[in-house]
């Protein structure tokens, strides 16, 4: 960025403020560093919520208090200086990027010396309540959208669970779940960088300190929080100097383009399929055939099978765990072989006949059986809070003393402690002269030997994953990415799950532990392309390396709320799922639901085994119904109007070939199969621009447009004759065009959006000016069709 450049996103107000541009939008700051407007640059409309109160761009926790500054000067260098009484001081340098602008802390000092626990990101009170992307941090209504994204695995999104004033940036207003999500009823806000509230949404974030041992707040399915200590980072790693989020305006169409440029320009994971951006490929929502007994002898069988769909990739989920000795050290089982050798070579019987593999993990569960937990306990396990013993406690006893019934508090699952070397389990306690008297023990669990022990031992409350096991610690965290990332690097394994991710923050790190797994995995990766990811939950800074959720289980998640979770996954910038679906249905019954992702334009998990396939009389029907309907929703041969009869949950559809992976019948039926009005003509498009026109430029000005064509299958946007305005860029990924163009002169120049495996190229010359208006103006500039990926 040119110093130029930065002049132009950071000047004065006048005397007491500072207005900040980041694309369109216009940030004002007051003298004393109050967020005092959210301006959309081309209307001037100011989107700050008002009546509420302001708050600071940035301030910080001091032991239980929060202190904001009380004056904002701008440096020379493009430095924000906050500062207030007793040396308080947080210096952010801000560098603008043409369509968002960063901002770095380079300076924090509590007032005083005094403990400096968190770091807080605003909140941002915004009046734009249409849509809420919670995990992607962009609020938008018709015609604009507000976004704060996380730049580093620190950075968490959301609102620091650690502070007792729950009123500190409206936390004790937020509504916890306002996408009823099934998968997490108790909200995943706490991980969310967006916020709604009853009088507007939030955009908020934070960075914990971790120079000194620490408790961090955690909670389990909306209980009361639990304190779990957490050691001190090595070095400068622990301190809040060097959070950092950016900050943007745009139209919700260029919302993706901006977010790619964001992820490219910071560094943040960024994984493709085809080369294609994930998060904007057709190929993210692919199904996946789920097999719950694929092994070595059966995968030419599996693979068939997959074929037969339609489908690339069959995944392994044995016993709702993975093919694993154990979750926690991930060692492949007999069925693969038993290592990673044997592992690789049953990948390459599957690819030898065109399709993939794919394993489910269990993130940072650690079964009872793992070299974490036996013979001797890994002092990386994630533990609560302690005390000690208050009397000698011989092997055979059955109730014990100590210091604080502290440890024992409810926010944790299960009821363990680990004493030494040995896991006991309690049942009751209570506190008799100061002491607690722990009642009800079971000696020498998950394989330990029953020990005595003498007073003054320490005593250590043992979380518990959902499973029953252990969770891992940040230590253990990282050997898991490590160890994700070589089964994926060395056996050609092409797609995994990050199932029961929370539990990397429920050991104490919040969404920094599911950061160092999400992403850690991915940096580790070799190879960047073609590799899915699904997750159990999801979160700001672990959007942009994971590929999709896929929420929904097979007999206890309705229709209903799956729509909800494709709204969730819309307003979020991800492809469209319907969760794990049953394949051992009858044929209407599978339809039905191929019907539903074709309305949604979203995948599934198929779940079977490949025994049941094998046996099956309809296998071949159910098979080929999967092909049909999920070739053409891939090709992008349904219309909006007959996308939206799909959706409609009380018809009933069949889908047969007319020509093969061309056109298709589409009849509808009644409950007793028989046909409802005349068949419809499905047919896949022929590749084309769907974008007629370009907008005006004016030069030194900033401007935002983009192609797009009719066909999901295509790949990757080119400019193939001609060229851009100078100044301006085409992002390959999503046909956003971008940039400060240095004319106002209109150019010709031909695109060329190029096809996927089995699509062909699209080609268009188009010309600036020959629609729209120009960028900065009082109208909104609206170019191409909504970017979507589920309701049309």
């Amino acid at each position: 960025m040119s110093a130029r450049a930065a002049v132009a996103a950071v000047g004065r107000t006048g005397s007491d403020g500072v207005a900040i541009d980041a694309g369109y939008l216009h940030l004002n700051l007051s003298g004393t560093g109050q967020v005092t407007a959210l301006t959309d640059r081309r209307t001037g409309e100011n989107h700050i919520a008002t009546g509420h109160g302001t708050a600071p761009l940035v301030s910080l926790m001091v032991g239980d208090r929060q202190v904001r500054p009380t004056k904002l000067t701008l440096g020379a260098d493009h430095t924000l200086k906050f500062t207030g009484a007793d040396g308080f001081e947080i210096d952010v340098a801000v560098r603008n990027k043409t369509t968002y602008s960063t901002f770095t802390v380079t300076k924090a000092v509590a007032p005083g010396d005094g403990d400096l626990r968190t770091l807080l990101w605003g909140p941002l009170p915004t009046d734009i309540t249409k849509t809420l992307g919670e995990a992607a941090g962009i609020v938008r209504d018709s015609g604009f959208a507000v976004g704060m994204k996380p730049l580093t695995d620190r950075t968490e999104g959301g609102w620091p669970r650690e502070e007792v004033n729950t009123s500190v940036g409206w936390q004790d207003e937020v509504q916890t779940n306002p996408s009823q999500l099934q998968v997490s009823p108790n909200g995943l806000e706490e991980w969310s960088v967006g916020a709604r509230t009853p009088w507007g949404t939030l955009l908020r974030a934070f960075t914990f300190d971790y120079t000194k041992q620490r408790n961090r707040q955690t909670t389990v399915n909306g209980g009361p929080a639990y304190p779990i200590p957490t050691k001190p980072l090595p070095g400068s790693q622990g301190s809040v100097v060097g959070s950092s989020i950016a900050l943007f305006g745009t139209t919700p169409d260029m919302a993706p383009t901006v977010l790619s440029a964001m992820a490219t320009g910071q560094r943040l994971p960024y994984p493709t399929i085809n080369r294609q951006w994930q998060k904007t490929a057709q190929a993210t929502s692919q199904s996946f055939l789920v097999l719950s007994d694929l092994n070595t002898g059966n995968v030419k069988q599996a693979a068939a099978h997959a074929k037969a769909a339609g489908i690339k990739v069959i995944y392994s989920l044995p016993n709702a765990e993975g093919p694993w000795q154990s979750a926690g050290h991930y060692q492949f089982n007999s069925s693969f072989g038993g290592g990673d050798r044997a592992a690789a070579g049953l990948v390459s019987r599957a690819n030898a006949d065109g399709v993939q593999v794919g394993t489910h993990t269990l993130s940072d569960f650690i079964d009872t059986n793992d070299a974490y937990v036996t013979p001797t306990p890994s002092p990386d396990l994630a533990v609560g809070q302690r005390a000690e013993l208050a009397q000698n406690m011989a092997a055979g006893d059955t109730t014990a003393s100590l210091t604080s019934c502290a440890p024992l508090t409810d926010g944790v699952l299960g009821k363990r402690l680990l004493i030494g070397d040995e896991f006991l389990t309690y049942g009751s306690s209570s506190t008799v002269d100061g002491r607690c008297q722990i009642r009800g023990l079971n000696r020498g669990r998950w394989g330990s030997t029953p020990t005595a022990h003498a007073s003054g031992t320490t005593a250590r409350r043992l979380p518990e994953n959902e499973y029953g096991g252990a969770l891992g610690n940040l230590d253990i965290i990282n050997a898991m990415a490590t160890r994700f990332s070589t089964i994926w690097n060395t056996t050609g394994v092409r797609a995994m799950s990050f199932d029961g991710l929370e539990s990397a923050s429920q050991s104490g790190w919040g969404a920094y532990g599911m950061a160092g797994l999400v992403n850690g995995t991915f940096r580790r990766q070799n190879t960047k392309d073609g590799f899915i990811s699904e997750t159990s939950r999801m979160g700001s800074n672990i959007w942009d390396g994971l590929s999709r959720a896929s929420w929904g289980e097979v007999g206890s998640t309705s229709m209903k709320q799956v729509f909800l979770n494709n709204a969730y996954y819309q307003d979020n910038y991800l492809p469209g799922m319907l969760g794990w679906i049953s394949l051992n249905s009858s044929l209407q019954t599978v339809e039905d639901d191929l019907a539903r992702g074709a309305g949604l334009n979203a995948g599934a998990g198929f779940q079977t085994s490949v025994s049941a396939l094998n046996a099956g009389s309809k296998t071949a029907a159910l098979l080929d119904a999967v092909k049909q309907w999920e070739t053409a929703r891939n090709l992008g041969a349904f219309t909006a109007e007959q996308r939206a009869q799909l959706r409609d949950q009380s018809t009933h559809w069949h889908l047969s070939a007319i020509t093969p992976g061309r056109s298709w019948s589409l009849q509808q039926l009644d409950g007793s199969g028989n046909p409802v009005g005349p068949a419809q003509t499905v047919t896949a498009p022929t590749p084309a621009f769907t974008t007629t026109g370009l907008p005006a430029l004016a030069a030194g000005k900033l401007y935002e447009a983009r192609v797009a064509t009719n066909s999901p299958g295509t790949v990757r946007y080119s400019v193939t004759s001609g060229s851009l305005p100078a100044g301006l860029t085409l992002n390959p990924d999503t046909g956003g065009i971008t940039g400060i163009p240095k004319t106002s002169k209109n150019v010709t120049f031909t695109i060329t959006g190029k096809g996927g495996p089995g699509v062909a190229d699209a080609h268009a010359t188009f010309t600036t000016g020959t629609v729209g208006v120009a960028p900065d103006s009082t109208s909104a500039v609206s170019v191409s069709r909504s970017w979507s990926r589920g309701r049309s």
